[in-house]
């Protein structure tokens, strides 16, 4: 089995600063997308802190419908946001 990549603290450091720039933007504009980007940077920072060599992919593990105006709200395994006809 190969040894865990063990990251330098200047790169841990360097993708934590990533990461606040990112969450900052994401935080300001409420953006899905710089949300999404805020999301990456941090896993790249703790797969880099955890020494975690898996690659990191943001795909959904349930549907999501948004509506403008409304709440993100899960499709999945949830009934109880059903309205009765």
């Amino acid at each position: 089995m190969a040894e865990p990549m063990v990251s330098s603290f200047e790169e841990q450091n360097e993708a934590w600063e990533a990461y606040k720039a990112a969450k900052a933007r994401a935080d300001s504009t409420l953006e899905f997308q710089d949300g999404r980007t805020a999301a990456l940077a941090w896993c790249t920072f703790f797969a880099l802190f955890a020494g975690d060599t898996t690659p990191t992919d943001l795909t959904p593990l349930r549907k999501v419908v948004t509506f403008p105006g409304s709440k993100v709200r899960s499709i999945e395994g949830s009934r109880h946001d059903e309205r009765k006809s």
